[in-house]
This record gives structure tokens, sequence and C-alpha cells, in this order.
């Protein structure tokens, strides 16, 4: 059904991108294809090396809605200061960010506007199709369902879940609450990002049609949270975060799970040696103490000990045995 003039907003779609000539061609195609023709799509490139800028200019010289600009030196390498440079540069009243490597469906941008458009909405979510582009087949969808009755912890809890690429935002809402990437996570950014949004609004409309295509190929199917120091730190501050920023607003299970995750990871991190990390994440712990003791099985001292004492492997690399406590902190 073809939109109306008066309902006819700008979107603008914002995409990082960093060495993907080999898949962005494909993004871009999947955005010309688009049924809703007004928008405006930037790119911003975070350095890449190989023929992303030559792809992605056959694109702007065929079409003026794409845009090319490389993340500005004065900002922070990484896709989130892309995706907040390129929040700063838009000119929409709607915005979608998206990967470089992902698809949209037709009808993504028709479907969303629509539904989103003059409505009391503050953003709208649709499902997503991941598909492994190596054996070419399709794995099913992201997440079962994109609403429950205890919305805010079932995304916490993953029972609830959607990609960076799924939601389109009233950028108004995104203004108000100063809604931002964090550009210091290197992963779980978009985790990050969409409880913040929650904490202030559940007031979405969600399309349980697979609007979003997120394709698995080498160069992401074996990126995990322990890759890379950095990304296993962003994982653990964000499991911080989750406790310190709303811990009075949770469950005391989601709360304990969250706790448990973290202490997994700081095990981690303990036996890897990775020092500073190690340091910040017993500080983490230990503040955490003092407003959830509840959920600590250990008395205060007990707990400062077994959280502690791991240390002594990480700086003088001895005593790997006392790695274990960092496992004991929760449970007995």
């Amino acid at each position: 059904m073809a939109i109306e003039v008066n309902m006819n907003p700008l979107i603008s779609i914002i995409i990082p991108t960093y060495n993907r000539a080999s898949f962005i061609g494909k993004t871009l195609d999947s955005i010309l294809a688009q049924t809703y023709k007004n928008w405006e799509c930037i790119i911003v490139d975070d350095g890449s090396t190989d023929n992303t800028a030559k792809v992605v200019a056959t694109y702007c010289d065929k079409d003026d809605r794409f845009q090319y600009h490389s993340r500005p030196d004065n900002r922070t390498k990484g896709a989130n200061a892309c995706r907040n440079y390129g929040f700063e540069l838009s000119k929409g009243d709607y915005i979608n960010w998206f990967d470089s490597d992902d698809i949209m469906m037709p009808q993504k941008l028709e479907l969303q506007i629509n539904g989103l458009h003059n409505s009391n909405f503050d953003f709208s979510i649709c499902q997503t199709l991941i598909f492994d582009v190596v054996k070419n087949k399709e794995k099913g969808l992201r997440a079962p369902k994109l609403k429950s009755d205890n919305i805010f912890e079932d995304y916490i809890t993953y029972n609830i879940f959607w990609l960076t690429g799924a939601p389109v935002w009233k950028k108004a809402f995104l203004k108000k609450y100063d809604l931002n990437f964090d550009e210091e996570l290197q992963q779980a950014q978009d985790y990050d990002f969409h409880m913040r949004a929650l904490y202030v609004s559940e007031n979405y409309i969600e399309n349980e049609t697979p609007l979003v295509q997120f394709n698995i190929h080498e160069d992401n199917m074996s990126k995990t949270i322990y890759d890379d120091p950095q990304k296993t730190f962003s994982n653990i501050k964000v499991k911080y975060n989750i406790l310190k920023k709303y811990g009075a607003t949770l469950s005391k299970d989601v709360k304990k799970n969250t706790l448990e995750e973290l202490t997994k990871l700081y095990s981690y991190v303990i036996r890897e040696r990775h020092k500073k990390i190690s340091y910040k994440t017993c500080k983490f712990i230990l503040s955490l103490y003092k407003e959830n003791k509840a959920l600590f099985s250990l008395n205060k001292f007990k707990t400062s000990v077994y959280a502690m004492v791991p240390l002594f492997y990480v700086y003088l690399g001895k005593g790997f045995k006392l790695t274990k406590l960092a496992n004991q902190i929760i449970s007995k």
C-alpha cells in the first residue's frame, strides 16, 4: 500500500562500516529496493583499508540519497563513534541504524513507518532473520518474540531481543533522553543502548515479521566476548551497569543471574592475567556488595578475600589455584 504525501517523513539510515567492500554493496542494494522512498543513507567509514570507499562511491554517484563520510580523526575509533557521528549529521525525523553486512527486506521502512508515524509510540521493532552466508541457510529468528509482560527484565535476560538494525526510532525521543552509543564499548553496545532506551520507555510497536536479515559469515562467525580483552571488559562493564544503574528496579533472580555472569567473566580475566581489567572488575564486584549484600553467599570479609586474593596470580604469575576463589564469590 503506497504511502500518502502527508505521511512521508524523512528516515535517516546510518551505517558504520569498516573493510566491508565485499558485503556493503548488497546492503545498499537492499536500501535502494525499499518500497518507502523518502530516506537518506549516511555511511560513516571507520578507516577502511580495502575498496569500501570505491564501492560506496558508485552508489553516491547514482543516487544522491547516499552520503559517504569518514569518521573524524578526533572521534574514538569504532562503530559506536561512527553511529553517533552519523546521527549528528542526520536530517530525518526518524532514525534507523544499520550494519554494513546485513540486509533490509523491501518493506522494512514502509511497514515500520506506517505503524510509527503520527502515533504515540517512541520506536518500532521488527523481527530479524539469521542467515548463514557460508552454508546458504536460514537459521531462524534472532528471538522468539519482541514483547512480553515484563519487557525490561526479559530484554536483560535475552527472553526478548533485537539487534541494532531492527528498530526505527523517533529522533525526538532519542534527543529527549540524550540516547547515543557508548563509544568506550567494543562489544555489547546494542544491548547496552537498547536497555537504556527501554529504561525510559517501553512504549514501542512490534512487528513480528522478519524485516532484517542478519548475515553470519567468515568475518563475524568466530567473534566472541573472549576475542579481545577490551571486548571482554565491555561485557563486564555492561553487566556491572545493569546492577549499578537498574538494580533497584530488578527482581532478585535477574540481579543474581547478572552477578553470576559478571563473576564468571571475572574468573576468565583472572586466569588470562589481564591485569588492568582484573583490577577494575574486582573493584566493580566489591562496589556492588555494598548495595546487594543479599545476592552474595559470603559475608563482607570473605567476599573481599575471594575477590582480591586471585589478583596475586594475575600480578605475580604464581598460585594458579587461587583463581578458583573467583568462582566462589557467589556460590560456596
